[in-house]
C-alpha cells in the first residue's frame, strides 16, 4: 500500500513539473519572437533608408501580431538619421488558464533604427 501511494504522489509531482516547463517554455517562445520581430523592424527600417511606406507596413504587421509599435523621429541632424522604436506586447502565462485565470504581463523593447 505504502509503495502505491509514493507511486500515485511521484506520478502528480511529474505532472506538475510537466506543467509549469511547458507554461515556462511558452512564455519564453513569446518574449523570443517578440524581440525577433523587433529585430526585423529595426533592420527593415534601416535597409529601406527610413521610408515612411515601409515605416507604416511595420506598424501594420505589428498590428497584425498583437503588438504595439511606435517609432519617432529622433534625427538630430541630416546626415545621420535616426529612429526611436518601442514594441509592447503581452506576455500570457498558461498555467494560469487551467484554472479560468488569464494572467498577462504587458512588456516592451526599445531602440534605435541607426
Amino acid at each position: 500500500m505504502r509503495l502505491t501511494i509514493e507511486m500515485f504522489t511521484m506520478v502528480i509531482a511529474i505532472t506538475i513539473s510537466t506543467i509549469l516547463l511547458a507554461s515556462i517554455i511558452s512564455s519564453s517562445n513569446q518574449i523570443y519572437t517578440a524581440h525577433d520581430f523587433y529585430d526585423v523592424v529595426a533592420n527593415r527600417i534601416e535597409d529601406s533608408n527610413y521610408s515612411e511606406e515601409i515605416i507604416e507596413n511595420c506598424k501594420q504587421e505589428a498590428q497584425n501580431k498583437g503588438y504595439d509599435l511606435t517609432i519617432k523621429d529622433v534625427t538630430l541632424n541630416d546626415e545621420s538619421p535616426s529612429k526611436f522604436i518601442k514594441l509592447s506586447y503581452k506576455i500570457e502565462y498558461p498555467i494560469f488558464g487551467m484554472f479560468d485565470e488569464r494572467f498577462t504581463k504587458e512588456a516592451e523593447v526599445k531602440g534605435y533604427a541607426r
